[in-house]
């Protein structure tokens, strides 16, 4: 029996990720709304019932996706900068993170970014914050961990505190960049702003 369970639950683990990989491919070639759950479903030869026990919706896909990427992205940029910066400060370690973060939008590019940001504000989410599963996040708490225990950083705030008013921070960023059109290098547009928040828990 438990043999049969496990048989059940790697077929149904490896056709999560087939539909993903197809509906990824799909999305990016053609744009979001140019796919069907339909062409999905045709592409990876499932019926839509298939489909509906893996994912609710599209919108879900888009949102695995972007933090599947987001995530990645933040695991190959800031991690290796932790690992070959071990020695910098607090200061320089959250300016990283942050920097490295705003760099991710322009990688994507808008109309996914945008789109994230329309499926999670129209799905009732009751997830803290959009950021939270899809950036280093244990890197960024000893970073600000380190800064307070050592009182570089001044701040009344707790940690938790401190890591919910940077992910707000760059809400607001990203969410301005794409009403813009992504009209500039949100990085550098972005780093005045970063150094302005960090003196504020110096």
């Amino acid at each position: 029996m438990k043999e049969k369970e496990t048989s059940r639950y790697l077929k149904g683990k490896a056709t999560k990720k087939k539909i993903f990989a197809v509906a990824k491919e799909l999305i990016l070639s053609k744009g979001y709304s140019n796919v069907t759950v339909d062409e999905i479903c045709e592409k990876c030869s499932l019926s839509k019932g298939a489909f509906y026990i893996h994912y609710k919706s599209k919108e879900d896909i888009v949102k695995k996706l972007y933090r599947d990427d987001f995530s990645e992205y933040m695991e190959e940029h800031f991690g290796k900068y932790i690992n070959e910066n071990e020695e910098a400060s607090p200061v320089e370690k959250l300016k990283t993170f942050m920097m490295v973060a705003l760099g991710f939008p322009i990688i994507v590019g808008e109309e996914l970014t945008k789109l994230t940001f329309v499926v999670n504000l129209s799905q009732n989410s009751t997830e803290p914050s959009f950021f939270s599963d899809c950036i280093e996040q244990e890197l960024l708490i000893k970073a600000i961990a380190d800064g307070i225990s050592t009182s570089i950083f001044k701040t009344a705030l707790s940690v938790d505190e401190v890591v919910n008013y940077i992910y707000s921070f760059l809400t607001g960023a990203f969410i301005t960049w794409c009403l813009s059109d992504a009209d500039y290098d949100i990085g550098q547009a972005s780093e005045k702003y970063v150094d302005t928040l960090i003196k504020g828990l110096l």
